[in-house]
This record gives C-alpha cells, structure tokens and sequence, in this order.
C-alpha cells in the first residue's frame, strides 16, 4: 500500500486485528467478460451449461443483478463500491489515453489484505494499463493476466500493425509492490488457451492456499465472452453450434473445474463464490468479432433489449450467483435489485471488515450480506443509476425504468436524446418497448418524484465530492 493510502487506514489498525484471528471465509470472485443473461441453461440457452446450472441451485440466484454498460466501469465498481464516473473508470479507455484507479482509491484487495486475507487476481484486470497501475499496485499479492482489454489479442493480426507506434500487448506476472514482468506476447495463440491457463493457475491458488492458516481472496476474471471469439482446441465443434457456443461450453467447464478444486480442498463450507458478469453480450455486427478463420459468434441478452454499451436491460443484466454452503440456503431466486457497487461493501461485510469500508468518500453501494444470508427477503438497493461515459443515460427505479439518453446497440450510429424521458415497466415490458407516458398521456408523471430524488441527492454529492478526472493522481479531499 503507498503512503497515502497508508495514513487513510493507519487509525483502523488496531481495530482490524481483533476480526483477523476470528474465523474468515474465503472469497472467489469469477467475473465472465461480456456473459448474456441468456447464456446459461437455467436462464434459457439451449447449450447446455450443467456445472453453471448446478451452482446455481446450490445458493441464490440473481435475477436482477446489475453491472455498468462496459467492461472497465464494472471493474472500477467491484473494486471500490463507487460509482465509476467518481473514480474517472467512467468507459473503455482507447490505447495511449489516461485511464487506470488513483492510488488514494482503497481497493477491494487492500481493504482484504489489512483483514488478513492473501489476494490474488487471475485473468484480465483492464482498469489500468500502466505498468505501475496493475494488480499488485492495487492490493494484490499476486497477478498473472492481461492489462486491458481482451481485443489486444488480435492487434499483432491485423496487416497494418506496426509495434514502432503502438506498444505490443503481453500477459504479466506480478507480485505485491513490484513491478509485474512480462510472461509472453498476448496474441490470438495466447488469447486460445488463455482461460483454460488461468482456471489452472487459480485452482493451483486454491489448493496452497488452502493449506494455509489465513483466509483467502481470488478473484478470477476470465476473457471469455470478449472478442475476438476464440476457443481452446479442447472444445472446438464441441457444440456443433458455432465458436460461441463451443465457448459456452468451455467457460461452463472451467467454472466446474474451479468449483470442483474449491470441494476438494474441503473448504467449501467456508468458502464464499460468487459468479457474474461484466456486462451484457454485445450486439456486434455480423462477423466483426471474431478471430481469423472463424464464423458464427453472438451471445444472447434473454428478453432484454439492448446489449454491451447501451443503457437497456440486455447491457446491464448479467447472470449472477452466490454460494455459501449452510449460511446461503440452497436452490434461491431473487429478482431484487442488486448492484456491482453492493459487491465492496457486501464482501467486506462477509470477511468481518466493514470497518474498513471508508467514511472519507462516497460509497455507492450498499450492505447485502443480510439480504444473500436470507436475513431479509428485501434488498438494500431500489435503484440503479446507469451512465454511459459522462452522460447519465437511465435509472432504474423499482419495476419502473426512465432514459434520459439511449443508444440501440454496441456499435450504434447516434446517441438519441429524449424531449420527455422514456418511461417503461420492465417487469412487465423485459424489452422496453411499450413506452409509457407518450402511450398513456403521462399518468406515470408522479414516477417522475422519487426518481429525481434520486439523481438531485447524486449531484449533491457531486458537488460536495468532485468527481477524479481519467489518469488523474488524486490526493483525497478536502477535510474541512
């Protein structure tokens, strides 16, 4: 941890001893990269996904879990509660522009590392791209992976590619503090048997760690479903169906095998997974995403409309799940909202730190442990405010959905700015097409009350707590 960060949490200390030495879960968190919530079995496809369909049955089942509409502003928020526009994790960052977290940003790892967990990040970190803005700058004890998005692996590919202009992307291996070493070129040969790499890398985590006195977090972030589609050799045809569903099947074999190496090490019973998405499938044009030679491709979003970078259902809904055997009851579905945002504040809550969760700055999200423990049939989160980049394009408000601002699809042509706000009920209109204040003469106006509220408290807390710019190496605010 650098020296600012140090000061932040220096007069928690003492208190987060006396929770080390009393008994902690493990935590593996598996993020799938651009997973539709209609790519799994139990949520409608026809590939089979056995190993996700029975992990879902043994705890709860998100229905409604919501994530940003790209994949950094997802990692921003999975690993500092907040809501990535605040940290400047606000989109994709392109090659060569600011990106990455401030180091005063307190990091889900490091808040787990002053509890006494050992932390480790296998797969693709894609919140920073710098060599000194990895994993093992940001909490973890230890990083193999890629630094930015998973469409590097096919920059050496193109024909016009020219490594005197632009940097050569490479997976790293880093330790805690130090500066992560080049393991190999990430190409389409790398990119192939990339997941397959780091289900055996982190099952090789789990093993040693288990044998270990001290809790554990591994968070295991796999490429798939991200382009250029590719597939290990070991599933390719397997479906009969197409890449993509050869990719079903493999993602669906290296969740069963880490599951698997989880029950063998007999710490299942103290060992909490939870499983999602970054966000949805993207709507990609015919063919653009795939990797040389290859054909087929395209996930599915279920009922939702929309996919990957749009504000609709199909861009923010993910498959998501939680297992926790004998505290998390077996066989649950919820479609409560739930939140990217809630995973710091809740994990923190499950590995008996919430008092580390910082008080100098806005934490969006919420406490759900109660509600995951089924303490609670409720849960803590109403409300989900969607951004895309700068602009604040929707909020989802209860069964009640309001665009401001709309994009159709991954690769659309214009952004459309409302003169009234769109209104939908998603519960019972999942694609978001029967508009309700043009269609019913705006009798749904009163929506309009609890939802500003909404928005009003998140600019008040704006102006109080600027928002850090992209690449910005912010310092912390103002005390007085």
């Amino acid at each position: 941890m650098n020296f600012f960060k140090r000061i932040l949490v220096s007069s928690l200390f003492l208190s987060s001893f006396s929770v080390i030495a009393e008994n902690k879960p493990n935590i593996v968190y598996i993020l799938v990269d651009n997973w539709g919530w209609g790519d799994l079995s139990i949520q409608g496809s026809t590939i089979e996904t056995p190993s996700i369909d029975k992990f879902a049955n043994q705890g709860l089942r998100l229905t409604n879990f919501n994530v940003q509409n790209q994949c950094t502003p997802t990692r921003s928020a999975l690993h500092t509660g907040r809501l990535p526009i605040r940290s400047g994790n606000q989109k994709v960052p392109a090659p060569g522009e600011p990106d990455g977290l401030a180091y005063w940003e307190y990091t889900l790892p490091e808040l787990l590392s002053d509890a006494g967990y050992h932390t480790t990040l296998f797969g693709k970190w894609h919140v920073g791209a710098n060599i000194k803005k990895l994993p093992n700058y940001q909490g973890y004890d230890y990083f193999w992976g890629t630094q930015e998005g998973t469409n590097a692996a096919g920059y050496t590919a193109t024909p016009q590619w020219d490594p005197t202009v632009a940097t050569t992307p490479y997976i790293y291996e880093g330790v805690k503090d130090k500066d992560a070493k080049k393991v190999k070129i990430f190409d389409i040969e790398a990119k192939i048997t990339l997941d397959n790499e780091v289900t055996k890398r982190a099952i090789e985590n789990i093993k040693t760690q288990a044998k270990t006195d001290k809790p554990f977090y591994s968070y295991i972030a796999f490429t798939h479903f991200h382009p250029p589609f590719t597939v290990h050799p070991d599933f390719k045809n397997a479906s009969k169906a197409g890449i993509y569903a050869d990719t079903q099947m493999e993602v669906d074999h290296n969740i069963g095998k880490v599951l698997e190496a989880i029950d063998e090490a007999g710490i299942a019973d103290n060992t909490v997974v939870i499983l999602t998405g970054d966000n949805g499938a993207g709507n990609f044009p015919q063919t653009s995403a795939l990797a040389a030679g290859e054909d087929g491709g395209g996930g599915s979003n279920g009922p939702w409309r929309g996919g990957l970078s749009t504000a609709y259902e199909g861009g923010l809904r993910t498959p998501a799940m939680i297992r926790y055997p004998n505290k998390i009851k077996a066989g649950r579905v919820s479609d409560e909202i739930v939140g990217d945002i809630d995973m710091y504040t809740t994990i923190a809550s499950f590995a008996g730190a919430d008092n580390l969760v910082p008080k100098d700055r806005p934490i969006d999200g919420v406490n759900q442990k109660d509600f995951f423990l089924g303490k609670q049939e409720k849960s803590n989160r109403d409300h989900f405010i969607v951004f895309v980049g700068d602009d604040l394009f929707a909020i989802k408000w209860r069964n009640m959905k309001m665009h401001f601002m709309a994009t159709e699809s991954t690769h659309s042509v214009a952004v459309t700015k409302f003169t009234f706000p769109q209104l939908f009920d998603i519960k019972n209109d999942p694609k978001e097409a029967y508009e309700l204040w043009g269609n019913q003469g705006y009798v749904h106006g009163w929506v309009m009350e609890p939802i500003m509220k909404k928005i009003v408290d998140l600019k008040k807390s704006m102006a109080v707590y600027r928002n850090i710019q992209p690449g910005e190496e912010f310092k912390g605010y103002d005390k007085n």
